[in-house]
């Protein structure tokens, strides 16, 4: 046995049943062993695309990503996701191989560690085939343990060695310790629930800590006797779709109605979520309220914002119910009137006049809303259009995809071949911007050549659609952010896909019915208008130039 096929077979032990891969000299052995013991491997047309495939395959799967890129320029190539991943707080593990050891120079020789390092995650070279095979596991062990990535370098000469099997390991589930719950201090939740009786306009912020500790009844019956509204941050949209008194997201894609509502909030009740500045829209959210912040690592300052006033750290579900049973039962503002005011805050403005003719993009948003079923999964990327797509409110959250830290644009083609990939019975729809989805394009083939169902909506402005709204609000020449709108259908067609130029959204009903029916993928050329600037972008700039 070579090295590199015990270095498979570990990776096999870790359950590792998906790999996207780009192959190189360094890492083309191992990843033919992969796929001789049965793993799929998604072989993508770019390293950025490998890893960011692995990435959303975590996040909506909730399994260790797995991805392979070759030395030297092919780990160059990931330095874009990788501080996405560190980001998300995504468990990957990255198998990038290394140069040769036994070689005085080599042209694709780098010191890979500094730039994994300066990614925030975790870079192990493995040289010594002694340990190797072990080094592997402890590896998948600090992916999970810490949800964070974690890049293998193996130098490629020594994984041609000869390997002794039979050597006992342990995988990475018998190195971890099991956690103790962690439970609240009393003291701490009889001072939460003080802050809720005096309250009056209470609201139940959840996160995605919630989602992974199951925790959505427990934050329910709270917001239930406490007499709070609900919401989610963005990550996890769609978790209380079900429930009355919801305002959707929160942060700087609420809706607007949304958004009149949050800023009437005296007590914020933060469970399992960051508080991320943009869950708050830098402040401007709920200004006359306190934050209690529920979660197993609370936080008073956050990413330079005091974002909590009172820090409980708990479990999110053990927290929640804790607080239930601490707090007494008030009306707050859970109200006939008050139900009737959060139920109309989700519906979408009725925006369909653009001063050139062309779509507007909340119309086709509203659009897609209505014919896209709760079966499919959205993923919804960064980028001017990410407000309108955001506003999806009532799409299940487990069928919901969204990874925007960093503030990266084209990484939505490759998201979708994650997703795909981790539930491959499901149609996958992805609302992407025509500049991301530029960035990537080549990625459509991989789409084609593995038979993923996926519908790629291209929401086209010509332009990048943040940069010109900025520009021509500063007063300032555009010229550089605005393209025209080459065939993109065109690109699908010739890639193996359907494709289709969307110009009236009479259009969308059938076209989503033929992408269901049909064996193939789609993509969707939507012209829509560069005159119109989202309400983020308006009052971002409003607020620039007062």
């Amino acid at each position: 046995m070579k090295l590199y096929e015990a270095l498979a077979d570990a990776f096999v032990r870790e359950k590792v049943e998906t790999c996207f891969a780009l192959m190189g000299d360094a890492n083309m052995h191992w990843t033919g062993a992969m796929a001789d013991r049965g793993v799929e491997c998604i072989y993508t047309r770019h390293e950025h695309a490998a890893v960011a495939g692995a990435a959303a395959y975590a996040r909506s799967s909730g399994r260790v990503g797995c991805a392979t890129v070759t030395c030297g320029p092919g780990l160059t190539q990931i330095m874009t996701i990788l501080p996405i991943a560190v980001r998300v707080r995504l468990p990957l593990v990255v198998f990038s191989g290394e140069a040769p050891l036994n070689k005085a120079w080599y042209n694709q020789g780098i010191d890979q560690k500094p730039f994994v390092d300066a990614c925030g995650a975790d870079y192990r070279a493995l040289h010594d085939p002694a340990t190797m095979v072990e080094d592997v596991h402890a590896a998948f062990a600090k992916a999970k343990q810490d949800r964070m990535p974690v890049v293998i370098g193996v130098p490629f000469d020594v994984q041609q060695q000869a390997h002794a099997s039979g050597l006992a390991v342990k995988v990475s589930d018998e190195r971890i310790q099991p956690k103790a719950a962690m439970r609240p201090d009393a003291q701490l939740i009889n001072q939460a629930a003080q802050w809720i009786s005096s309250a009056q306009r209470p609201v139940v912020l959840a996160g995605l800590g919630v989602v992974a500790a199951e925790a959505k009844d427990a934050c329910v019956a709270l917001a239930q006797k406490s007499g709070a509204l609900l919401a989610t941050t963005l990550p996890a949209k769609g978790l209380f779709r079900d429930q009355d008194y919801f305002l959707g997201v929160a942060g700087g894609f609420a809706t607007e109605k949304s958004k009149q509502i949050f800023a009437q909030a005296d007590l914020i009740i933060a469970i399992g979520s960051r508080l991320a500045s943009h869950a708050f829209d830098g402040g401007k959210l709920t200004p006359n309220a306190r934050v209690i912040h529920i979660d197993i690592d609370p936080q008073e300052i956050v990413q330079g914002r005091k974002a909590a006033d009172l820090l409980i750290a708990s479990d999110a579900g053990l927290g929640a119910e804790a607080l239930t049973a601490a707090v007494s039962a008030q009306e707050g503002w859970r109200t006939a009137a008050m139900r009737k005011v959060t139920e109309e805050a989700l519906v979408l403005p009725d925006d369909d006049q653009t001063p050139d003719g062309l779509l507007h993009p909340m119309a086709v948003v509203k659009k897609l809303s209505e014919i896209v079923g709760a079966d499919a999964h959205i993923i919804n990327t960064s980028g001017h259009c990410a407000y309108y797509a955001a506003q999806m409110n009532r799409h299940p959250q487990d069928h919901f995809t969204v990874i925007r830290e960093f503030g990266a644009i084209g990484n939505g083609t490759s998201f979708a071949l994650g997703v795909a990939a981790a539930h491959r019975h499901r149609p996958v729809v992805l609302i992407d911007g025509d500049g991301s989805a530029l960035m990537h394009i080549q990625e459509l083939e991989t789409m084609a050549r593995h038979q993923m169902k996926v519908l790629t909506i291209v929401m086209n402005d010509g332009a990048y659609g943040s940069e010109v709204h900025k520009l021509r609000a500063d007063g300032v020449s555009y010229a550089g952010s605005v393209f025209g709108r080459p065939d993109i259908s065109t690109v699908a067609k010739g890639f193996g896909l359907q494709g289709h130029t969307v110009t009236h959204l009479d259009d969308l009903a059938d076209l989503y019915a033929q992408f269901l029916s049909s064996d193939t993928g789609a993509l969707w050329d939507v012209h829509i208008s560069d005159q119109v600037a989202s309400p983020q972008i308006l009052k971002a700039h409003k607020a620039a130039h007062a």
